[in-house]
């Protein structure tokens, strides 16, 4: 009896250099930089310890329509989803492997590009597919230990999310990433006319406050950044320490290789003392069009604002690349909302392999309410 072929083919690997280059360029080259070769690449090359990559590509009738990435990764205690409810601590529930549609050192498009050219019944057979895919590896990837839990990292693609419901798959709370649409804006400059008098001096405050307390904003690269990768990661430290979600710690070898790797689309700066000391570092992306403030750090003890320079620089980076929107990222809502981010979409969901557990996952993350920013009057034209 002559064989049915699969409606979808598929090719899995554990380096990205194992699959086809030229498919794999060609469906992400218009996505987000991060599953963008360079900036996997540089993942794969200075990975937390925690985690472990696999890669696919998905194929109709020979023809590539979706690049997927996949991590699987140990998720320990505070670093999952810390939160009380009736049927114990979901971050318990989740102390253990996990695997993950997506990544987690990213946010935005990170885990599921599919080609242009799918319709939609094409789109929702790669998302089954794709889902498939997850639920296979998770019963094969077992010479580390069992793998109970999947993650579905913000599906910004899924259309339908119906297909995760079937699945199985929870939606779980998820912080929003802030964004700064430039509008109008073409430059900086142009940023700071357009914001209220009051907002346009508190920005202004922040810099100076800075260079009052004796720090100098320099770009980092090459020799100056490899003398500084220690530091980087000590920086990086303290705040990953102070993170509610921190579900892998990067290592100062990572920016490194994100720069190598990145070249012109990775700006990272430093603030330093007048004797040379690294006490804040902050990494900006270009993604397309778009820009992306990546992880920063910076010493505690400093009582200068040190990290509000860094957001200010990661909008200076932004405009200087063009972009038409800007992202701050997640975490820490209230003074990026006070520059002019707004909340954007993203999403999180996760699945437990014994159905009583993921029961009991799915009423507790139906039982927490999305956090409330509060809205300000940062523009001109808001404030009239």
């Amino acid at each position: 009896m002559k064989r049915t072929p699969r409606a979808v083919q598929l090719a899995v690997a554990e380096r990205l250099a194992h699959l086809d280059s030229a498919a794999w360029d060609e469906l992400t080259a218009d996505a987000s930089v991060f599953v963008r070769r360079p900036f996997l690449t540089a993942l794969e090359k200075a990975r937390p310890a925690n985690l472990s990559p696999r890669y696919a590509l998905l194929y109709l009738e020979e023809r590539p329509v979706a690049a997927v990435v996949l991590q699987l990764v140990r998720v320990e205690g505070r670093s999952a989803i810390a939160v009380a409810g009736p049927w114990g601590n979901v971050a318990q529930l989740v102390d253990e492997r996990a695997l993950v549609l997506g990544n987690l050192a990213a946010w935005g498009e990170t885990g599921l590009i599919i080609a242009p050219w799918a319709d939609a019944d094409q789109r929702r057979l790669v998302w089954m597919e794709s889902l498939r895919l997850v639920d296979r590896l998770r019963r094969f990837e077992k010479a580390e230990g069992s793998i109970n839990v999947s993650f579905v990292r913000d599906a910004t693609n899924a259309e339908d999310p119906s297909a995760l419901e079937l699945a199985g798959y929870q939606r779980a709370p998820a912080g929003p990433d802030m964004i700064l649409n430039c509008g109008a804006a073409k430059s900086f400059d142009d940023y700071l006319k357009l914001l209220a008098s009051k907002r346009r001096r508190a920005v202004k405050k922040t810099c100076e406050d800075v260079e009052a307390a004796g720090y100098r904003l320099v770009q980092l690269e090459g020799a100056a950044l490899d003398r500084h990768a220690d530091r980087i990661e000590e920086l990086y430290a303290q705040v990953w320490a102070n993170a509610e979600v921190r579900p892998l710690k990067l290592s100062g070898a990572f920016f490194v290789e994100l720069k190598k790797q990145l070249r012109d689309d990775c700006v990272i700066v430093g603030l330093e003392t007048a004797t040379g000391e690294l006490d804040a570092f902050g990494v900006s992306l270009r993604s397309g069009h778009d820009a992306v403030g990546y992880y920063l750090g910076f010493e505690r003890g400093v009582e200068a604002p040190l990290y509000l320079r860094l957001l200010i620089n990661i909008l200076e980076n932004g405009f200087a690349w063009g972009a038409r929107t800007i992202s701050l990222g997640r975490t820490a809502e209230e003074p990026k909302a006070r520059l002019g981010a707004e909340p954007g979409g993203t999403s999180l969901w996760v699945k437990h392999r014994t159905p009583p557990l993921n029961f009991a996952i799915g009423a507790i993350l139906g039982s927490i309410e999305a956090p409330r920013i509060e809205t300000h009057r940062v523009f001109k034209a808001a404030a009239e």
